[in-house]
């Protein structure tokens, strides 16, 4: 009986250092990375990324039709951070990642409000 719950105990903890979860990451920790290293996604609606955006970020809107298939268009094994107003929308986002089996998935914490209130610029798309 021992021996089945020290493989019941193993197995569990060996699970749970398979499954990969979110890393939440600061402002700060995003400015350190190299831009190559990385794919950055603004999951906020488009009216939101207008208002101001980090740089070099691709737009994904949350409540798009289209979302689920554009945000899972990635390769897999590509290093992907999400940020949004807070941290809602992107720590889902990031969820629906994991679950189709994409691994290196970051959150930035507090999203672009912090981003903005650490005193980090950001860019305003450019209308015709």
């Amino acid at each position: 009986m021992s021996r089945l719950l020290l493989i019941f105990l193993f197995l569990t903890i060996s699970c749970n250092f398979l499954t990969p979860e979110i890393n939440f990451i600061s402002s700060s920790d995003l400015n350190e990375l190299e831009e190559a290293e990385y794919i950055l996604i603004d999951v906020r609606t488009t009216d939101e990324y207008e208002s101001g955006f980090i740089q070099n970020a691709i737009n994904i809107d949350y409540y798009s039709e289209m979302f689920n298939s554009d945000i899972l268009s990635f390769e897999k094994d590509s290093k992907i951070i999400l940020y949004c107003r807070t941290n809602n929308r992107s720590a889902k986002s990031a969820n629906l990642l994991l679950d189709n089996g994409y691994r290196d998935i970051s959150v930035i914490e507090g999203g672009i409000t912090s981003w903005v209130k650490s005193g980090n610029d950001v860019e305003y798309s450019i209308k015709d």
